[in-house]
């Protein structure tokens, strides 16, 4: 015998979806459809935008090395950190984003780089960097007390100030003939080509020159791709605004010099650009050298640009920079006096109870501040000994 179960099967009758329904879904499909070929077009269309959005406060002592025979590290346990802002291109999309948020900015190429060539704008701030990271060694090491000097670079293009370089500028005014990035390698004001292997050189060759003499400058171009062929421009000298009595080609240079020093330091920053860490890689050679915990428990950022005099300077996005250390956790966040009560104002404003702005003019007020916040004082191994 076998027990069985009879399965029955109902067939149902589809019913297709009425005409007036398949007339109101239509207009929904093609808006859907129009969205999303909208967004991917968006993800991917070319504008030149760029931002300048919150970045990270990291910590200097992960990038810090230090080497040599006539020093000892002390590693902190604490450390300070560096603050860095974002720079990336736009697409259409991700521009709409950084329109509605309160913390980022959206520029035009021409905002964002003036000239708008993003990549010599780029290998200028890598130079920036670079020049940072040699003073805040220099200070650092003449702050503890050990032997260090500075070494003269070649004179290169930083910029040009617009007091001498009006939109009506003539045809051989330096800023329309220079471009930034230029080095120059030698000049010629009529007495025949000096070499310019350092920037002084550039001083020397002026003394005896005047307002409106034309001098022959050998430039070798910052190209995308590195330094470019050298080739002579044609520069019609200015009277300094400053000073009645000195001849300038009319830009600005930068800083260009090297540091020697009695053993090697190293700040490990990958293709980070700007001078804008200067301050913290100082404090962060000190605490390095010194016994003790120079950073207090609570957490310490740092921002500014470092002079070899100890002196700090402004620096851009402190808004943006101020979100990024809310974000790491750290309480306390040196930025230079210099920025102005409403830029300092603003960025206190942005982060609200979660972070104390502490501006500072000097390396001595911002070492004094951390001892101020319970940080131990920095004792030099050289001066002590």
């Amino acid at each position: 015998m076998s027990d069985t179960q009879t399965e029955k099967v109902v067939a149902q009758r589809v019913v297709p979806p009425s005409l007036r329904a398949q007339v109101v879904a239509i207009p929904f499909v093609t808006i859907a459809f129009i969205l999303i070929v909208t967004v991917l077009v968006a993800m991917v269309w070319p504008m030149q935008r760029y931002e300048t959005a919150p970045g990270r406060a990291e910590f200097v002592g992960s990038r810090l090395s230090v080497a040599g025979d006539q020093v000892v590290v002390y590693p902190p346990e604490r450390g300070v950190r560096f603050v860095t802002a974002l720079g990336t291109e736009l697409n259409p999309l991700q521009a709409f984003m950084g329109w509605i948020d309160p913390f980022v900015n959206v520029l035009t190429c021409e905002e964002r780089f003036g000239d708008c060539n993003p990549t010599q704008s780029r290998q200028v701030q890598l130079g920036a960097m670079a020049n940072a990271k040699e003073i805040a060694a220099y200070v650092a090491l003449s702050y503890l007390g050990f032997d260090t000097t500075f070494q003269e670079g070649p004179a290169q293009v930083a910029g040009f100030d617009p007091s001498v370089c009006p939109e009506d500028a003539p045809p051989q005014r330096a800023c329309q003939v220079l471009a930034v990035g230029d080095v120059i390698t030698s000049i010629d004001v009529g007495d025949g080509p000096i070499e310019v292997d350092v920037i002084s050189k550039l001083s020397e060759a002026l003394k005896n020159a005047q307002a409106g003499d034309i001098a022959t400058l050998e430039v070798t171009p910052l190209t995308n791709n590195g330094p470019g062929i050298p080739t002579n421009i044609e520069v019609e000298l200015i009277q300094s605004p400053d000073d009645a009595s000195r001849t300038l080609i009319g830009f600005s240079a930068r800083d260009t010099r090297t540091v020697q020093l009695p053993f090697t330091v190293n700040f490990d920053t990958d293709d980070i650009g700007g001078p804008s860490a200067g301050l913290s890689f100082t404090v962060a050679l000190i605490d390095s050298l010194t016994k003790g915990e120079l950073i207090p428990s609570q957490g310490v950022a740092v921002t500014g640009t470092i002079q070899d005099d100890g002196s700090v300077g402004a620096i851009g996005a402190l808004v943006q920079k101020s979100i990024a250390v809310k974000k790491s956790g750290a309480k306390i966040f040196l930025v230079p006096t210099a920025q102005g009560p409403d830029d300092i104002a603003a960025a206190q404003a942005a982060v609200g109870d979660a972070v104390k702005i502490v501006p500072v003019a000097t390396l001595g007020a911002a070492l004094e501040a951390l001892v101020n916040f319970g940080g131990e004082p920095a004792v030099s191994p050289v001066k002590q000994g």
